[in-house]
């Protein structure tokens, strides 16, 4: 399959949606990568998964009072699926996505 160029954003508003076009935003972090569509649907998937844990409010409360062993396992889990977008734009990115996120130590060591 042919790879093709895409942008990904990770803003928890627009984190789960890979572009074709880069958006000239100088607000926004954008990472370049190369993906066959199979890889790009992965990765969507995965981006998706990752934001509906972001704030799940109903791990947050319980009728009782604030659920800190639910909110601290969601944010656990989020951070989890960070870590494994961030090494999965890591291994479908450009030389300069590379590059960037080894400037801000955003890679396991063993990538």
């Amino acid at each position: 399959m042919e790879k093709q160029k895409y942008y990904i954003n990770l803003n928890p508003i627009s984190m789960d949606t890979i572009s074709p076009t880069k958006v000239d935003d100088g607000q926004l972090i954008e990472y370049e990568i190369e993906a066959t569509e199979t890889e790009k649907s992965d990765l969507e998937n995965l981006l998706h998964e990752v934001q509906s844990h972001d704030v799940e409010l109903g791990n947050l409360f319980s009728f009782k009072h604030f659920d800190t062993f639910k909110s601290d396992l969601d944010q656990s889990e989020y951070q989890n699926g960070l870590d494994d977008i961030y090494e999965a734009i890591y291994r479908l990115g450009t030389a300069e996505t590379k590059r960037k996120l080894e400037e801000i130590h955003l890679v396991n060591d063993d990538l």
